[in-house]
């Protein structure tokens, strides 16, 4: 039992423990080479879609995290679990969801065991699971406990620590404010003695709804997208083909069934969808500037040669616009205080560029993080691309492996090989669902599946887009595929049979198919007593 759990669960106790633990001969000092090994900074973005940086072909400006993709590798192929709560469990807990949940309160989690070896440990930003994140290694707290807060009046859920924090001032905007609390750990890191290296994960609530961003970052986007989310896709692709992140023969999936042409949209439509993707990219942008903040702390805190940097978004971009009408009623536009605009299925379709589908879906678009690792010293060629599979999961026993730790429960895979530039392949497939959608990915082939309307066969090496489906053509693999998806399912879940629960009656998703199931996309019309707030000069 490591001895972060063992004070936990004997916290009713706390005057005994320090007698119990010598009582057992328990080290209670840090790890005497504790102070070698490196800091690892995880900063997770929240529903950011693969192109939207400009490392990944996107036309938002993101020098800083450029700037980690030009001095470490990009991660072409790194998937999560397609929606925020799947992939926090099995990146934290190191097991495949279903399973992740109920281990989350029975395994040691990855900040638990990072603080067992001698790290200080702070989780800055959304936490949306079980708990609190001082229950479950972090040394230190700062944010919110639930799935979202209002960007510049935060939420009730907001903790320093474990006392409630209501600071809300004016000038308050979550990017700035986990920034700096981020910025403060690290420079109190370097205050600290004797040295110890810290584990620092930085979740981002941006660009998750709601869309709001300070006026003045929304107006230098401002019309940048009245060409429409088509014109937007096709520039990502051919700069994806520039970067080298795509063939140079690619073609663009098929348009979106349930996606209206641009220019069949009223005046008013295509105007408020501008604003609303200009909101999307002001949200991206500070964030972005925060993170360069971020990495300024470390090196001028003499960190910079000693640092891991593994920045990932949680999942695809949300396809949704449920609240689009409450919204409208009450006079609230996208990017205003108070508001709860969600990005819409248009500009979705632009954000996870080259892929198909958006968060919670399990084909690439909901589940391919665009990642960048950063190392200095450690990570071969700076700028390369690395384009072998990993996954949420393999978070934990990468970071473990890294600090020479072994994780004998995890179902992931250390891929510090892989950061390292060394050979390394995947052993086992990869495996996916949630809601009505599921997947199962090999080398070769991807069997999937959307709405609950059956499996869809593709080929990884010659359509790697997912354009084509083979199911039809080759039923005795997709039998032996979903032979393998359902015997990891029953595993997992411990329930014999497979029952999804369906989009079509939830009252926050509705059915994403882009070839006959989806739910049409209707945009919603700027109204002329609005259109002045956020117009154009």
């Amino acid at each position: 039992m490591h001895t972060f759990t063992f004070l936990r669960r004997f916290r009713a106790y706390d005057l005994r423990v320090p007698a119990i633990l010598l009582l057992f001969g328990i080290a209670i000092s840090a790890d005497v080479n504790a102070a070698n090994r490196p800091n690892i900074v995880l900063m997770v973005a929240d529903d950011m879609g693969y192109s939207d940086p400009g490392c990944f072909g996107g036309e938002i400006a993101t020098p800083n995290i450029d700037q980690l993709a030009h001095e470490g590798v990009r991660l072409t192929h790194f998937y999560n679990g397609g929606m925020c709560v799947v992939s926090r469990a099995m990146m934290f807990s190191g097991q495949w969801w279903p399973a992740a949940l109920p281990a989350f309160n029975e395994l040691d989690l990855l900040p638990e065991q990072l603080h067992d070896s001698g790290y200080r440990s702070a989780l800055i930003g959304k936490w949306h699971l079980d708990g609190h994140p001082m229950d479950h290694g972090f040394d230190h707290f700062f944010g919110f406990l639930t799935g979202f807060a209002d960007h510049f009046a935060g939420a009730p859920s907001y903790r320093i620590d474990r006392k409630p924090f209501r600071d809300f001032g004016d000038d308050f905007y979550s990017s700035d404010a986990l920034s700096d609390r981020a910025i403060k750990f690290i420079h109190d890191a370097a205050k600290q003695q004797p040295a110890a290296p810290f584990f620092l994960c930085l979740s981002y609530q941006s660009p998750h709804n709601p869309l709001q961003a300070p006026r003045e970052d929304i107006m230098k986007y401002r019309g940048r997208y009245a060409a429409g989310w088509q014109a937007v896709r096709e520039a990502r692709f051919e700069r994806q083909k520039e970067l080298g992140l795509i063939a140079d023969d690619a073609v663009l999936p098929a348009y979106p069934q349930n996606l209206p042409d641009w220019n069949s949209l009223s005046e008013e439509q295509r105007d408020l969808e501008d604003l609303r993707m200009s909101v999307f990219a002001a949200m991206v942008e500070r964030m972005d500037h925060g993170i360069g903040r971020v990495m300024d702390a470390v090196r001028s805190s003499g960190f910079g040669e000693n640092t891991l940097v593994l920045f990932l978004s949680d999942n695809g971009s949300d396809s949704f616009s449920v609240l689009d009408d409450a919204m409208l009623q009450s006079d609230r536009l996208p990017g205003d205080r108070g508001s709860n605009w969600q990005l819409g299925t248009g500009w979705a379709y632009a954000s996870v560029t080259p892929w198909r589908m958006y968060k919670i879906g399990q084909h690439a678009g909901g589940v391919t993080t665009g990642a960048v690792a950063w190392w200095p010293g450690h990570t071969g060629t700076a700028g390369r691309i690395d384009s072998r599979p990993v996954h949420v999961v393999d978070v934990l026993p990468t970071l473990l492996d890294l600090i020479g730790n072994d994780a004998p429960s995890a179902a992931g895979e250390s891929f510090l090989p892989l950061l390292q530039d060394r050979a390394w392949q995947r052993e086992q497939p990869l495996y996916f669902q949630y809601m009505d959608n599921r997947a199962i990915r090999t080398d070769r082939w991807t069997l999937a599946e959307v709405d609950g309307a059956g499996w869809q066969l593709l080929d990884n090496q010659t359509d790697p887009l997912e354009t084509t489906d083979l199911a039809v053509e080759k039923p005795e693999l997709v039998g032996e595929l979903n032979a393998k998806w359902l015997a990891w399912w029953q595993e997992q879940s411990g329930s014999p049979n497979y029952q999804p629960q369906s989009t079509k009656h939830s009252p926050h998703y509705h059915p994403q198919g882009d070839r006959g199931t989806g739910v049409r996309y209707v945009p919603s019309a700027m109204p002329k007593r609005l259109s002045a707030r956020y117009a154009t000069p």
